[in-house]
């Protein structure tokens, strides 16, 4: 027993300082899945170039990073580099040490119903290209009319949601026409029995703006649908949104369902003027087979879901139902 205790307590204290050290050398999480892009300019030093890497999410120390760069007697070089996922601070070290930069090509995704002004921010953090520039075409009509056929405002809604590989710093003018020619894929031999390519873009894109659970997106299409055939106002708040420009959390007041913006559809009958978002598959999809049903209403529950309803007295005590 006397002999075994001083070794317990030895691998006791060893364990513990393998988890203590754990802490400063095993990746960090990336929580947003997206590639991790960090430029270390000329002349940057190991111990900056750590605390870039931290700062960005790549390792989890960068004191060990300068600590191993000083141990292996290596210096980092300058460049734009990629990492798909945090690293440990010795292979990022390595990395650094040989110059390898960026992939030939930059995978990035464009997730469903964002606006042109949320794609031009995730393709210029991406590295794709430059933010601004790429809005100014998507508005220059011009552009749109050369590429479209179309007289437009701007390109919302005419460009496909995907994941694209793009090399960096490629010219806007190129993803745009990439990004528009795989929303014509989509759409290609599909004709809807009553709108036009612009109607069928502009109902889809409030479907995906209203939409949460993609089962309900055929019944959303469906009460958008049968209200546009009586006559009735769309009503709905992500068009009253667009014309306010007002995407937080914060609810759809009064005052915005006064404003005389077209795209007020609790003011104005019928389609907006233009989509208000991209556009997915799916409610496409919807807008094309909406389901079969005479509903007319429908109010979000809060947990992502919506009760629909064919009268308004209906809809009123849905309402009170979920207020209480």
């Amino acid at each position: 027993m006397k002999v075994y205790l001083p070794i317990a307590v030895l691998l006791l204290l060893i364990s513990a300082m393998l988890f203590s050290a754990s802490k400063f050398i095993l990746p960090p999480k990336n929580i947003s899945n997206e590639p991790l892009i960090v430029e270390i300019p000329e002349g940057t030093s190991n111990e900056t170039a750590g605390n870039i890497l931290e700062s960005k999410g790549v390792i989890v120390s960068s004191t060990f990073f300068s600590f191993y760069c000083a141990r292996i007697g290596t210096k980092v070089l300058p460049g734009r580099y990629q990492f798909n996922n945090p690293v440990y601070p010795w292979y990022a070290a390595r990395l650094l040490s040989k110059g390898q930069k960026t992939p030939v090509e930059i995978a990035v995704t464009i997730p469903e119903g964002k606006r042109l002004s949320e794609i031009a921010e995730i393709l210029e953090k991406n590295g794709v290209t430059d933010g601004k520039e790429f809005l100014v075409k998507c508005r220059s009509p011009e552009f749109i009319y050369k590429l479209t056929g179309k007289k437009l405002d701007s390109l919302e809604g005419y460009l496909f949601p995907d994941t694209y590989k793009f090399k960096p710093n490629t010219d806007p003018d190129f993803v745009i026409q990439r990004m528009h020619n795989r929303l014509i894929e989509i759409i290609a031999d599909r004709i809807h029995p009553f709108f036009d390519t612009h109607q069928w873009l502009i109902l889809a894109s409030i479907v995906e703006r209203e939409a949460v659970l993609s089962e309900e997106r055929p019944r959303i299409a469906a009460v958008f649908l049968n209200r546009l055939k009586k006559g009735m106002l769309l009503e709905a708040d992500p068009t009253v949104r667009f014309a306010a420009d007002k995407w937080d959390s914060s609810p759809v007041l009064y005052s915005d369902l006064e404003s005389n913006s077209p795209y007020n559809t609790y003011k104005f009958k019928g389609l907006p003027p233009g989509p208000i978002s991209s556009v997915s598959k799916a409610s496409l999809d919807a807008v094309l087979n909406p389901a079969n049903t005479n509903e007319l209403f429908f109010v979000a529950t809060g947990a992502g879901k919506h009760i629909f309803s064919s009268s308004y007295r209906e809809h009123l005590a849905n309402i009170a139902s979920i207020r209480r």
